[in-house]
């Protein structure tokens, strides 16, 4: 018998559903894709990128707005892809899912991020700001590999939407996930920094080179978010398998 997260059998199925879902989503997936350029140029106004990393209550308020703004498409996405209907104004209405819930958890992760730059920015600096910001960031993403099925549980209303359902999904998996995972954003992520590298060294840039520079930085990272949501729907329908209902599209 195989393993029950077979890496290459869900980031295919995931990739072919990625594309489906988005086709189907219609006019409401070029919406998201310019809120997605919307927040990237916002963040490449307000951010010196040759300056540390710290927080700003603007750029918060820039991804608080985009994140709810995003959510009702993410519930969506994930609503389409294991089978379930409601177009995006029942969504937001509650008429096809917790969408209260659902927002309720990506506004709780969009605080801890806040949270941890916000007290790094006010902590030492040199080699112990470096470590304590590592570990916390391990920290938080040990948490996110564990907890990223509620997402799709409460997309569809399902009765394990809870912390102790997904955990109790994921366990003898969490590895394959978090390596499913990491290894999808990993090298997108590494790509958008190699093309902000001229920014961050001070470089004069042109301001066409920069637009361009934040378009596909944009577009890499929408393309990301539909294959990460893609990739939680695929694996919580594999580890929630069988279940009446709950089926996988296309």
């Amino acid at each position: 018998m195989g393993p029950k997260l077979p890496v290459s059998d869900t980031m295919r199925n995931a990739l072919a559903a990625a594309r489906w879902a988005c086709g189907d989503l219609g006019s409401a997936t070029t919406l998201a894709c310019l809120v997605v350029l919307a927040k990237e140029a916002l963040h490449t106004v307000l951010i010196d990128p040759t300056k540390p990393v710290r927080f700003q209550q603007d750029v918060f308020l820039v991804d608080l707005a985009c994140t709810i703004l995003l959510a009702p498409y993410w519930m969506a996405m994930f609503r389409r892809i294991l089978g379930a209907g409601g177009s995006l104004p029942e969504i937001v209405m509650g008429r096809a899912g917790p969408f209260q819930a659902f927002l309720a958890v990506e506004l709780f992760w969009l605080l801890v991020d806040g949270v941890l730059d916000r007290s790094l920015s006010a902590g030492g600096t040199g080699q112990v700001r470096m470590v304590a910001g590592f570990l916390a960031g391990l920290g938080i993403l040990v948490l996110q590999v564990w907890m990223s099925l509620l997402l799709p549980a409460l997309a569809v209303g399902a009765p394990d939407a809870t912390l102790r359902g997904v955990l109790a999904l994921t366990r003898g998996s969490a590895g394959r996930l978090g390596l499913i995972l990491v290894g999808t954003i990993l090298p997108p992520g590494l790509l958008a920094r190699m093309l902000s590298a001229p920014e961050r060294a001070g470089a004069e840039v042109p301001p066409v080179v920069v637009a361009l520079r934040v378009i596909a930085s944009g577009l890499i990272e929408m393309a990301l978010l539909v294959v990460v949501t893609a990739l939680l729907a695929e694996i919580y329908r594999r580890l929630r398998a069988p279940v009446d209902g709950l089926t996988r599209r296309p």
